[in-house]
């Protein structure tokens, strides 16, 4: 077992260093636009880094390939898309052709984007950033959630500051000064 956990450890923790490289890289860096289109501009906002790059060096690949568009969906026979989840040079520059500004959000998979950290498990799902918006009550639950476990770490850290924490629900008013 330890031969196996020690070389599977030493591979996770590179990947995770990787990632983290990534992550800082998209964070920091600047995206640069190359051919100042409206799709392009938009892509720099929802890629990383390395997907934009991508992203860029297929907009101007088209070939002799059928697109079929529907100004929410292109799809085209070269199937890389289909294959790796990247739109590619074909329906780029058919988008271009007809005017659409940002990519649809059928070919925007969760995995290229700054957000493809935050995935939760399903019974938790509804506190993902992209899950929450539009369902009222939920986002009203998940934001109360967050603000009651930093007041739980709040106080947490003295006992002073959970005597003014409990004040409240207790009827009585506050006493001390702030936390």
């Amino acid at each position: 077992m330890h031969l196996f956990l020690k070389p599977y450890m030493r591979l996770q923790l590179s990947r995770d260093a990787d990632e983290n490289y990534e992550e800082k890289r998209t964070e920091l860096g600047g995206m640069v636009v190359r051919h100042n289109l409206d799709i392009e501009r938009h892509a720099s906002k929802i890629y990383t880094q390395a997907m934009f790059e991508q992203f860029g060096q297929s907009i101007y690949k088209g070939f002799a390939f059928r697109v079929i568009g529907y100004k929410e969906e292109f799809d085209c026979e070269c199937g890389l898309f289909a294959h790796m989840g990247i739109l590619c040079g074909h329906a780029l520059k058919v988008m271009d052709y007809v005017g659409v500004t940002q990519i649809p959000s059928k070919h925007i998979l969760k995995r290229w984007t700054r957000d493809a950290r935050d995935i939760l498990p399903e019974h938790l799902r509804h506190y993902q950033k992209d899950e929450s918006h539009g369902k009222a009550v939920t986002y009203r639950h998940s934001n109360l959630y967050i603000l009651a476990m930093e007041l739980v770490r709040l106080g947490d850290a003295s006992s002073e500051a959970y005597e003014k924490l409990c004040d409240p629900f207790q009827g009585k008013p506050s006493s001390h000064g702030t936390v």
